[in-house]
């Protein structure tokens, strides 16, 4: 069952980066979006609910309300879904060190930076480093929670990417760029 959590944590992380598309680049009808974030609300519940690394999304969670990140309809949509499955299949056993951890780590990865740092910073490095470090303890299952959810987000931001790429070439490369520069008519 413990592998069906990491698949989980995948496809929601696929889900929430097209939901983040569709808000952000396409601008998508509501009524599209809706039922892809209410899908990833349900998966995280479930992470945070039934997951042995529940308590790494929950505090990724509070960290996002935290930082004001939930901030569209649809993301706002996700989030009461997840809270709804929570309830539904039970709360997490929390611990308070563990949750206040994964919290401020998760807090840290959603400012925003200034500086020769920020490219860095744009694949939010603190939630997983700190997870990377519970690896040592004997907790490898927040590191690859996180890691899946991450490997789903970044594979939609791929794919995300060649859809732009290709719209580009097909808007342009068609019909054709044309020069600014004038040709002059032989008199």
């Amino acid at each position: 069952m413990e592998i069906a959590f990491f698949i989980i944590a995948f496809l929601a992380g696929f889900l929430v980066k097209v939901v983040d598309w569709m808000d952000d680049e396409k601008k998508t009808l509501v009524v599209i979006k809706l039922p892809l974030a209410i899908a990833y609300g349900v998966l995280i519940g479930l992470l945070i609910s039934q997951a042995i690394f529940g308590l790494l999304f929950l505090g990724a969670l509070l960290a996002q309300i935290l930082a004001r990140k939930i901030d569209t309809l649809s993301h706002r949509v996700g989030f009461f879904i997840a809270i709804l499955t929570i309830v539904y299949f039970g709360f997490p056993n929390i611990e308070i060190i563990p949750l206040l951890y994964f919290m401020i780590l998760a807090f840290l990865d959603e400012e925003d930076y200034i500086g020769k740092w920020r490219p860095l910073f744009e694949y939010r490095p603190f939630l997983k480093v700190g997870a990377f470090l519970l690896f040592f303890l004997g907790r490898y299952d927040y590191f690859l929670g996180i890691i899946m959810f991450d490997i789903g987000y970044e594979l939609f931001s791929l794919v995300s990417k060649g859809i732009k790429a290709k719209k580009e070439k097909t808007k342009y490369g068609r019909v054709g760029v044309r020069s600014k520069v004038s040709i002059q008519r032989k008199r």
